[in-house]
C-alpha cells in the first residue's frame, strides 16, 4: 500500500459505512475492504483517493454503485460518491455544483444516501 495514504478520519469512515446502508451488489465485499482502506485527499473540498489491502473485489453493477447528499450551509447540496474500481473502493468524491466551496464537510449524520440504482 503506499505510504502517502493515511488511515481514514473518524467523519470519513462514518461516511462511507452511512453509503454502505443500503443493500446493493457488492455492498458486503465493500464492507469488508472498509476493515483496511486507507485514504489521501486529492482536492480541498475533502475528495479522497482510497485503497484497501487486497480481498474479495466487490461485484457492483456501476462505478459509482451508491451516494448521498446533504445540505451545505449556503444551502446548496453537497454530494458525496464512492466509487469503485475493479472490485475495490478507489474514491470517495465530495463536491457541490457550482462555484461555492464547501462551508460544512458533509457528516453521516446529515447524510441521505439515495436509493441504489438496480
Amino acid at each position: 500500500m503506499n505510504s502517502s495514504f493515511r488511515p481514514l478520519k473518524i467523519r470519513e469512515r462514518e461516511l462511507l459505512e452511512k453509503l454502505l446502508e443500503p443493500e446493493f451488489p457488492g455492498r458486503d465485499e465493500l464492507r469488508r475492504q472498509l476493515v483496511s482502506v486507507t485514504a489521501k485527499e486529492i482536492l480541498e473540498d475533502g475528495t479522497l483517493a482510497l485503497q484497501c489491502r487486497p480481498c474479495l473485489p466487490a461485484p457492483v453493477k456501476r462505478r459509482m454503485p451508491t451516494e448521498g447528499e446533504c445540505p451545505d450551509a449556503d444551502g446548496v447540496t453537497i454530494h458525496v460518491l464512492l466509487h469503485v474500481k475493479d472490485g475495490f473502493m478507489s474514491e470517495l468524491e465530495i463536491f457541490k455544483f457550482g462555484s461555492s466551496k464547501i462551508l460544512n464537510p458533509p457528516t453521516a449524520r446529515g447524510l441521505v444516501v439515495c436509493p441504489p440504482v438496480r
